[in-house]
C-alpha cells in the first residue's frame, strides 16, 4: 500500500438547537486511510458513522477539523475529486434500467458510447451480465444492491463510501453479497470505508476496524485485522477471527451501557 489517500484531522460536526448548547454528533475525530485499504467503522448507533461519510463525502460540512485528500485539504462536495456513495437503500430510479441507472454519474461526461461501455464492464463486474435492460422492479434486493455498486464504481471513485450497504438483506443474500464485494475489491482495489453494524462483517472485510465510541463519536480505538487474504467464510472460524470479534464486541457494549447510564462526555 502507499502512502494515505484520506486524512481527517480533527474532524467535528456540531448541529445547532436554538438557545442551547449545539448537539454534537462526533468529535475530534482523526483517521487515515491508506490507497487501497479497505477500513470499516463499527460503533453504538447515533454515534455519527453515518455523519461522517456525509462530511467526507462534502454532503454535510464539517464544524471544526480538516479533510485531506491526497494531501490536499478538501473544501466542497465532488469539486476536486470523485467519490463513490453506495447506500444502505439501492435508490435506483424505478424508469431507468440497469445499465441506464449505471450511467448517471457518466452522463455529460463521457460521450455515449463509452460511457454505455463502461456501464456494462461494471455490470459484468458485480455478476449481473445479461440483466442490463431489466428494471429494478425485476431485480432480487441483491441485485438492485449490485446495480448500486456498479454506479458507484463506474465513476472510477478515489474512494468508495458505503454505508451499510447490505443492511436490508436477508440474512443468506448478505452473506452472498460479503463475498461478492471480497471479490469485487480484490479485482478493484478501490480504497474502502465501510459502515456496518454487524462486527463479523467488518472483521471479514477488512484491512481495519475502528471503533467508535457512544455520542458524540470518538474513535476510540483500531484493530488491524490479521487475517490473510483472500478470505472465505471459513474464516470466521479461525481463532484470531473469533477473538478480535470479542474484543470489538466488548468495546461497543461497554460503549451502549455507558451512553445508557449517561457518562460524561
Amino acid at each position: 500500500m502507499a502512502g494515505p489517500v484520506l486524512e481527517i484531522r480533527n474532524l467535528t460536526k456540531e448541529v445547532p438547537t436554538g438557545n442551547q448548547e449545539p448537539f454534537v454528533i462526533f468529535k475530534n475525530i482523526s483517521l487515515i486511510v491508506k490507497e487501497g485499504e479497505f477500513v470499516s467503522i463499527v460503533g453504538p448507533s447515533g454515534c455519527g458513522k453515518t455523519t461522517l461519510l456525509r462530511v467526507i463525502n462534502g454532503l454535510l460540512s464539517p464544524s471544526s477539523g480538516q479533510i485531506y485528500i491526497d494531501g490536499k485539504e478538501q473544501t466542497g462536495a465532488g469539486k476536486d475529486l470523485v467519490m463513490g456513495f453506495v447506500f444502505q437503500g439501492a435508490s435506483l430510479l424505478p424508469w431507468r434500467t440497469s445499465v441506464k441507472n449505471v450511467l448517471l454519474g457518466l452522463e455529460g461526461k463521457k460521450n455515449s458510447g463509452e460511457a454505455e461501455e463502461i456501464a456494462r464492464f461494471y455490470l459484468s463486474l458485480v455478476g449481473l451480465s445479461g440483466f442490463e435492460h431489466h428494471y429494478p422492479h425485476q431485480l432480487s434486493g441483491g441485485m438492485q444492491q449490485r446495480v448500486n455498486l456498479a454506479r458507484a464504481l463506474a465513476v472510477d471513485p478515489r474512494i468508495l463510501l458505503m454505508d451499510e450497504p447490505f443492511a436490508a438483506l436477508d440474512a443468506q443474500t448478505r452473506t452472498f453479497m460479503q463475498l461478492e464485494l471480497l471479490r469485487i475489491w480484490s479485482q478493484t482495489k478501490k480504497t474502502v470505508i465501510f459502515i456496518t453494524h454487524m462486527i463479523s462483517e467488518a472483521i471479514l472485510l477488512s484491512d481495519r476496524v475502528i471503533v467508535f465510541s457512544h455520542r458524540p463519536g470518538r474513535v476510540r480505538s483500531e484493530f488491524a485485522v490479521p487475517l490473510a487474504r483472500p478470505r472465505s467464510l471459513d474464516i470466521k472460524s479461525d481463532r484470531r477471527f473469533v477473538e478480535l470479534e470479542n474484543v470489538v464486541w466488548k468495546q461497543i457494549e461497554e460503549e451502549v451501557r455507558a451512553a445508557r447510564e449517561g457518562s460524561p462526555i
